[in-house]
């Protein structure tokens, strides 16, 4: 009796997580993804949402790197349907220092014009082997910070 009641219990649980995978799966078949790649880098990434046949501007990714390949800056853009255009959302960027990789992330101020509202900063320890041990959060203002370094 013991084994049914667990048996039963596993396959509710299975079926569960099954159907969670397929709700997942046909919530992504309504985006379209549209990659441009330059020597073998993806520079920018367009997802369009369909609607039937149709299909309409959603999310903008713009893709930077530095001579080693290794990105330093993505931008997000996302469309306004109403005023049809892109407008800018959020940017992170990465620098690889000595050990550590810093990445700074930033919502736009519309008001200033500039990727400066909502900053944080998030610091990666590399051990020898460039393998990530270590993570620092900051949620602090880090503007003062990046004006420095610049």
């Amino acid at each position: 009796m013991k084994t049914t009641n667990l048996f039963k219990v596993l396959a509710f649980a299975a079926f569960a997580l099954v159907s969670t995978f397929n709700f997942e799966v046909h919530a992504q078949e309504n985006f379209i993804t549209n990659e441009e790649v330059k020597n073998d880098l993806v520079v920018s990434k367009t997802i369009f949402r369909q609607d039937g046949s149709y299909l309409y501007n959603h999310m903008r990714y713009e893709f930077a790197y530095d001579d080693e390949n290794r990105m330093v800056s993505k931008t997000v853009a996302k469309w306004n349907g109403a005023q049809d255009k892109w407008e800018p959302y959020y940017q992170m960027t990465y620098r690889y220092e000595t050990n550590e990789i810093i990445m700074d992330y930033a919502r736009w101020d519309e008001g200033r014009g500039t990727f400066s509202k909502d900053m944080k900063q998030t610091v990666y320890e590399l051990n020898e082997e460039n393998i990530p041990v270590a993570l620092h959060e900051s949620s602090e203002e880090v503007s003062s910070l990046l004006a420095q370094q610049r």
